[in-house]
């Protein structure tokens, strides 16, 4: 008897079984003013943000232990800490219930699970670990956002439908660059990680293409990356990219674009212009592509071997083989 053919891998190709750790953006800091209440949903949960009255953005669960009423909806700052909109018990920054209303005794088990956050870059982010760890390193910390030699950043979101780990494995893909967004050529690129093993670099030479240029991309996690395209001294830019991932097959990407202010009325407008298109020829990919874990690779695809072994680490039950 002749062997079927197996089912489609659009229906058996998932991705990660579960979202990678580290520091991701769940809103920009503008958004979330003081006393201000929001619904947020990641990594597959529903969650609160708020700014207390003293400014501090603060991420918990959603649902408030007593009956269940989401405290990002209608929820109330109260000081420092945010009351149900259902019965008003308040929740402090700890996730401890600090007052009942109505009632003198506090139970015991009346506690919300917090998330760490952490504020810079224009943006709140929150910590995440699948067993809800503290953090394992600093939110790093993109100096020229507050550099007066830069521009003010040009802020875009996208929301992409593929994984968080696809989305930042694009970085270490050069030779896409050449197919997707039509350069003429592949640049030489390298890849490198630091000593310690946790962020990895890519450089990838196009001084020979059309518009020469130095790439520099550095790899916090995925989902945390700062491309600078330098074109000449004094003649920079930088994409920070920041993300929050919703579900496991759709993130919400926010970047964040700024240029030396050298080249602000020469090709400032230009430059940033061209990398917000790009994304425009990622996405038909992204949106059609099954995740691979384990990728038939080549010989000349040793970027992107040294991206898969990396990423391992922020898993901390390896999703991979």
């Amino acid at each position: 008897m002749a062997e079927r053919i197996p089912v489609c891998e659009s229906k058996t190709a998932t991705t990660p079984d579960d979202f990678p750790m580290g520091w991701y953006s769940v809103a920009r800091s503008h958004e979330l003013q003081v006393g201000e209440v929001k619904r947020v949903y990641a990594f597959e949960r529903e969650l609160a943000l708020y700014r207390s009255r003293s400014g501090v953005a603060v991420v918990q669960d959603a649902f408030c232990p007593h009956l269940g009423a989401h405290l990002g909806v209608e929820g109330r700052v109260v000081g420092e800490t945010l009351a149900c909109p259902f019965h008003g018990w308040r929740f402090d920054n700890s996730g401890k219930c600090v007052e009942i209303p109505y009632c003198d005794e506090i139970p015991d088990r009346a506690r919300i699970r917090m998330w760490p956050t952490d504020e810079a870059n224009g943006e709140i982010y929150m910590w995440y670990h699948p067993e809800n760890t503290a953090p394992q390193y600093e939110l790093p910390r993109i100096s020229e956002l507050d550099d007066e030699q830069w521009t003010p950043a040009r802020m875009a979101e996208f929301e992409v439908p593929a994984h968080i780990q696809d989305i930042a494995e694009n970085t270490c893909d050069p030779v896409h660059f050449q197919y997707v967004h039509r350069q003429l050529e592949t640049p030489a690129s390298e890849v490198t990680i630091d000593d310690d093993g946790r962020r990895l670099y890519l450089r990838a030479d196009a001084r020979h293409t059309a518009r020469p240029h130095m790439l520099n991309v550095t790899l916090h996690q995925p989902g945390l990356a700062l491309v600078r395209t330098s074109y000449a001294p004094e003649a920079e830019m930088i994409v920070y990219n920041s993300a929050q991932p919703i579900d496991a097959h759709t993130t919400l990407l926010r970047w964040s674009l700024s240029v030396r202010r050298e080249i602000e009325d020469l090709a400032g407008d230009e430059v940033i212009r061209g990398i917000l298109d790009g994304i425009k020829q990622d996405y038909p990919i992204w949106a059609n592509k099954v995740h691979r874990r384990r990728p038939l690779f080549c010989k000349e695809d040793h970027t992107l071997v040294t991206y898969r072994k990396w990423v391992r680490q922020f898993y901390p039950v390896a999703a991979e083989a």
